[in-house]
């Protein structure tokens, strides 16, 4: 019980708001409507142990009444247009790359100021992403860190809207801001109890005691002298750092490249790409001197993984790589292109690695010299050391 009660207060200090206000959703779902109505008292461990059983549903309001903030979030949508209608295949797969694509960014961004988002499935049409401080945050400041990591991200995405939280710098006279639903809730209108991604068991009991690991930023010891949008240097999650270590040409691309980060974030996740995804990886990664090992790496990942289709596939590979118009337009890729340091007459994703230099690529299965027969071996090891396991 007393551990029960631990966590329940862990919950409210977490997310907190506004202090003498939170707010109850309601759902009419024979017309499709939902909202919200104020309760205007502080929330109580009793109302946390109602919103957890599913009896209701609360939503607090970020802002409190000093124009501080204890937490920011990131809402990302699926967008309207792909809510109101049958999906295609391409679609789906547009849809997984970006989702994919959108984690693993979102968590790198993070990192670069000091922020841990905690990635919730919000129960509706999307995700929450949930920054915690350790001590209460100027609302402008909380909107200017997760603002600018929005703003980052959203040029590259076209399947998902992203909105930050809290929207407003300070309130004024009787209104109350905006306001999210409380995670671990069931969402009145959809039925759908939202939960945190990173926790394997989906249990409410499990979920809450995940809420032990998460970690607050302390927004003093972040200056927006530490990083300028675009020029920050790249810090890596822990968990990644081994492997962008290992294989820093794909680290590389899948950071700088979003439609071709988008399809390796995807294969990193073991999701089986799509022909036209394993197109574009075979004729951009395939020219790379080392392409071997990259390549076996990557599809490595995948459940049906074949090691010698891989080297087949390799061996077909000819010409130059794919251009950036080109890999749009097989990816229904809307956004915008990369910019290039310098302007190119051709411009494909290899540009973004300094060590590519035109003509030099893997075209035939033939070795040319000791570093490809290097490589080679090196994938070899890689290979018989995973069927050791």
């Amino acid at each position: 019980m007393k551990e029960r009660r631990d966590d329940i207060q862990l919950f409210l200090g977490l997310f907190s708001g506004r202090q003498d206000c939170f707010a109850r959703q309601w759902a009419e779902k024979a017309e499709g409507r939902q909202g919200y109505v104020p309760v205007r008292r502080p929330m109580e461990p009793e109302d946390v142990e109602e919103h957890l059983s599913g009896r209701k549903t609360y939503g607090i309001y970020i802002l409190r009444s000093d124009s501080k903030v204890n937490l920011a979030v990131i809402d990302a949508d699926l967008n309207q247009g792909f809510r109101n209608r049958r999906l295609t295949s391409e679609d789906k797969n547009l849809i997984r790359r970006e989702r994919a694509y959108l984690f693993s960014r979102i968590d790198e961004l993070a990192r670069q100021r000091g922020l841990y988002p905690l990635a919730e499935f919000s129960g509706s049409k999307g995700y929450h992403f949930w920054f915690f401080f350790a001590n209460p945050c100027p609302s402008k400041v909380a909107r200017r860190l997760v603002g600018d990591i929005s703003a980052q991200l959203s040029k590259d995405l076209t399947t998902f809207h992203l909105e930050v939280f809290p929207k407003q710098d300070s309130i004024s006279g009787k209104g109350l801001g905006n306001l999210v639903k409380l995670p671990l809730g069931i969402h009145r209108l959809t039925g759908k109890r939202s939960y945190f991604l990173a926790c394997a068991n989906r249990s409410v009991d499990a979920q809450l005691k995940f809420l032990r690991k998460v970690k607050r930023s302390n927004f003093d010891c972040i200056s927006a002298d530490n990083y300028r949008i675009g020029q920050a240097e790249l810090l890596i999650h822990p968990k990644l750092k081994q492997w962008a270590e290992k294989y820093p040409e794909l680290m590389k691309l899948e950071t700088l490249c979003p439609p071709l980060g988008q399809i390796i974030a995807s294969c990193r996740n073991g999701h089986q790409p799509s022909v036209r995804e394993e197109k574009i990886i075979y004729q951009t990664i395939g020219f790379l001197p080392n392409a071997n090992t990259l390549l076996h790496h990557l599809f490595g990942l995948l459940p049906d993984y074949n090691q010698h289709l891989v080297n087949f596939r390799l061996s077909r590979v000819r010409g130059k790589p794919l251009g950036c118009k080109r890999i749009h337009s097989l990816l229904n890729y809307s956004a915008d292109f990369c910019p290039f340091q310098r302007a190119h007459d051709y411009p494909h994703p290899l540009l973004h690695l300094q060590q590519w230099q035109e003509g030099r690529g893997q075209n035939s299965e033939k070795v040319e010299d000791l570093r490809s027969a290097l490589e080679n071996l090196k994938a070899a090891i890689v290979r018989l050391e995973a069927f050791l396991k």
